[in-house]
């Protein structure tokens, strides 16, 4: 006897607006245990699939049934909450509690479980994630990649029979995604069904099956294995390790295994290409940004105080592109926000070059200085939905430039080129921007910040949640404005695009910096110290360097084999 799916999707269509199809007449059956990956683009349909099947928005056509009950009548709504449990790409869209241990108890206290068997599900749940350290932290404290671990903290301690993700681990860093992988495995080897949104394609090596959608429809559905085949023929680029693995025939998973095919391959010594960026590309530049002895708490003298930032010195060369780095919760995107004045300074000092003869000035404090730097020092958020308020992406992009004074036609201007920065069309113009696809409103951010023509940019996350053409789009538009003269600033887990790009690198751990300068500055302390935190490429070509063959830091397959 065939038992019934645990999630069947029936010919659904949706719109938010009655115009724009964002699913387009699509079905789908996940059976009990399943594990489904589900590919596309930004702005194919996946966040608005992932509501959808997790009751939480109802189709405008069509039907969608969780263990037999109708997702649209309301009085299954209860049931259908204890089968599935949904992680949003967003992390902060579902946390409910000010703490920790607070949030993740939050589901089964609501299925009316004992004091006790909560407090377990709880502790579980939080070891399972890496937080049960932080179990009595404030929420609002955490990093974004924290943020993260603790929504997916909350969504098995439901102990649901499916987990619906919607990029899980678009936030952290390689050895917390690696974290996470593992937690997921176990859980499916349990009998959990999981159902995972991502861009990354290391992601369908572990689905049974991996589903294609482009603008609402399904364009491919196959095995992970049949992915690899078809992956560029779909528009998509194996990541460098994938590939070089499926090109090489390497059956070993180590990067040792990949650096002793990968030397076979190369006529000693590979001579015929660059090391890529060093210390000595620093130049003497001036400073942009001077940070010396930098220290920050959140909730300041209560006792659920917590120090992110410990007597941090480092610096920001002007015009260049200097990449923050750590493991999440490192304290990373509280440095940064201390750039544009978004936090005060606690303890130590912060100087920023005032832009009279390169002299450096105190960050200021308030006022028209505080105002001026903010227009000098455009900050992207971690999560774009932080900073887009405005009814359309004309409106948010024009918000900037009217209020430093622009005349209309510049603001037009800016509003324009601001767009076609980012590679988004005229007609998202007049949408939404909190309608867009999460890919898509972290292009509007950007845009948003770009359209004030500020001379530093700060982006915290900027390839967070964007499929490779809009990683590539983004990480030449950087790359560009670099070159004009501006100075770039990225927290980043994105590290092929820190290693490919960056003049200066600011490696942080636990609130402290561990050290800084040029990436062939850097490379030794974190191979020795942080390897685990590194691409498998880099690891790979520290290996093939030590072995004499001068290769550069990142590449990809065809370029040397």
């Amino acid at each position: 006897m065939i038992s019934a799916p645990l999630i069947a999707l029936k010919s659904a269509g949706f719109s938010y607006d009655g115009v724009h199809w964002v699913l387009k007449g699509i079905s789908l059956e996940v059976s009990k245990g399943e594990r489904v990956a589900v590919l596309g683009h930004n702005g194919s349909g996946k966040s608005t699939l992932v509501k959808i099947l997790g009751a939480l928005q109802l189709p405008s056509q069509g039907a969608c049934f969780v263990c037999g009950f109708d997702t649209s009548e309301p009085a299954s709504l209860a049931e259908i909450r204890k089968r599935v449990s949904l992680v949003f790409q967003n992390p902060e869209s579902q946390i409910v509690a000010a703490v920790v241990e607070d949030d993740v108890a939050f589901a089964p206290e609501n299925q009316g479980l004992a004091p006790d068997e909560i407090e377990k599900k709880v502790a579980w749940a939080l070891e399972k994630v890496g937080l049960l350290h932080k179990r009595g932290t404030l929420s609002s404290a955490l990093s974004g990649g924290e943020k993260q671990r603790l929504a997916l903290a909350g969504a098995l301690a439901a102990d649901a029979e499916c987990l619906i993700l919607d990029e899980p681990t678009s936030m952290l860093d390689p050895e917390g995604r690696a974290e996470v992988e593992n937690v997921l495995r176990d859980i499916h080897a349990s009998g959990t069904a999981i159902v995972q949104v991502s861009h990354r394609l290391d992601d369908v090596i572990q689905a049974g099956r991996v589903l294609v959608l482009s603008h609402g429809s399904w364009v491919w559905q196959g095995s992970g294995e049949d992915f690899l085949r078809d992956a560029k023929s779909l528009g998509f680029r194996l990541p460098p390790m994938m590939e070089l693995r499926c090109r090489l025939f390497v059956r070993g998973e180590t990067v040792e295994d990949v650096a002793e095919a990968v030397s076979k391959e190369l006529p000693p010594p590979c001579g015929r290409l660059p090391p890529g960026r060093g210390p000595e590309e620093e130049g003497g530049a001036a400073l942009s940004f001077d940070i010396r002895d930098l220290s920050h708490s959140f909730g300041l003298g209560t006792p659920v105080e917590t120090r992110t930032l410990k007597n941090i010195s480092c610096v920001v060369p002007k015009g260049r592109w200097t990449s923050v780095l750590g493991r999440t919760g490192s304290g990373k995107s509280t440095l940064i926000q201390h750039l544009n004045g978004l936090y005060g300074v606690q303890s130590g000092e912060i100087f920023v070059e005032g832009g009279n003869g390169g002299e450096l000035i105190p960050i200021p404090a308030k006022g028209e200085a505080l105002r001026n730097l903010r227009r000098r020092a455009g900050l992207v958020f971690q999560s774009p939905e932080d900073q887009l308020f405005s009814p359309t992406v004309r409106e948010e992009l024009a918000f900037a430039p009217m209020n430093w004074g622009f005349s209309k036609e510049d603001t037009d201007a800016s509003v324009e080129s601001a767009l076609q920065s980012v590679g988004l069309r005229k007609e998202y113009l007049d949408r939404n921007p909190l309608r867009l696809s999460g890919g898509e409103r972290r292009l509007a951010a950007i845009a948003s910040v770009l359209s004030a023509n500020p001379e530093c940019l700060i982006l915290d996350e900027p390839t967070a949640g964007l499929d490779a053409k809009f990683r590539e789009d983004i990480v030449t538009l950087l790359s560009r404005l670099r070159d004009t003269g501006r100075t770039i600033i990225t927290v980043t887990h994105d590290f092929e695009m820190a290693f490919e790009q960056s003049d200066h690198l600011i490696v942080m751990d636990k609130g402290r910096k561990v050290c800084e300068g040029g990436v062939g500055g850097v490379l030794p302390a974190l191979l020795e110290t942080e390897a685990l935190m590194l691409p498998e490429v880099v690891r790979v070509s520290a290996l093939l360097r030590s072995r004499g063959f001068n290769v550069p830091l990142t590449w990809r397959a065809e370029e040397i084999l």
